[in-house]
């Protein structure tokens, strides 16, 4: 199985369960976006790694769309938890593992994003 896919549905299984972990099930009443956010990009994932796998014709450009709406989400704040730890301002406690766990979703995203284009990519011109 290609890596954008695995990682698709690794990450779309772990990502709400990641999210609710850190922030605790009553973080959906404090900031509702925050968490949802994370929920609609793991079903996205999950949807377009399953799609992918059973050789629907949307799969992969669904898929695409998947990592790339994730790129967005994770992007804004990969960056944000960076800029904290370079500026020495922690948020939040364990925010050196958060970085760590973020800079490897991050990567991964972002390598995903690029694998999922070049498929699609490579089938438009076939």
């Amino acid at each position: 199985m290609r890596f954008e896919v695995t990682a698709g549905f690794v990450i779309g299984a772990l990502l709400p369960v990641m999210e609710t972990a850190r922030r605790g099930i009553g973080h959906w009443a404090v900031e509702f976006t925050t968490m949802f956010e994370d929920y609609v990009a793991g079903a996205l994932l999950l949807l377009g790694a399953w799609a992918t796998t059973r050789s629907r014709p949307w799969g992969a450009t669904f898929l695409l769309l998947a990592w790339a709406y994730f790129a967005g989400l994770m992007s804004s704040s990969f960056w944000w938890q960076l800029e904290e730890a370079i500026r020495q301002t922690p948020s939040e406690p364990n925010s050196m593992l958060v970085l760590i766990v973020k800079t490897i979703l991050w990567l991964t995203c972002v390598v995903s994003l690029v694998l999922a284009f070049r498929r699609v990519a490579y089938r438009a011109t076939a």
